[in-house]
């Protein structure tokens, strides 16, 4: 949502944003509620997150191993450095939907 937001309001000339996350799916965790009912299914609750992600920002799947707040740095599970101005961290909700019969 941030990214959506930034991505409307920003120069793309002036600034770039990039999205880091490990979870290629996203969960539409309130759609939960009616699968058991019948109203949703299952492909209409999970979705890959590459469908939400605006065009012009770079999404990136991988860990991070260390935020560096002094050196404006994320260091990557993969070994990439990323160098930013802002730094926005949402971790979100961590679903287990594999825990409900």
């Amino acid at each position: 949502m941030v990214a959506n937001r930034m991505r409307r309001l920003l120069d793309s000339d002036e600034w770039r944003i990039t999205i880091v996350d490990q979870q290629e799916v996203h969960y539409y965790q309130p759609g939960f509620l009616f699968i058991p009912f019948g109203i949703y299914s299952k492909n209409d609750v999970i979705k890959p997150k590459r469908d939400f992600i605006p065009a012009g920002v770079e999404l990136v799947m991988s860990s991070i191993d260390v935020i560096e707040p002094d050196q404006n740095r994320v260091t990557l599970g993969n070994g990439r450095n990323l160098s930013y101005d802002f730094l926005v961290i949402a971790t979100g909700a961590k679903t287990h939907p594999e825990e409900t019969p």
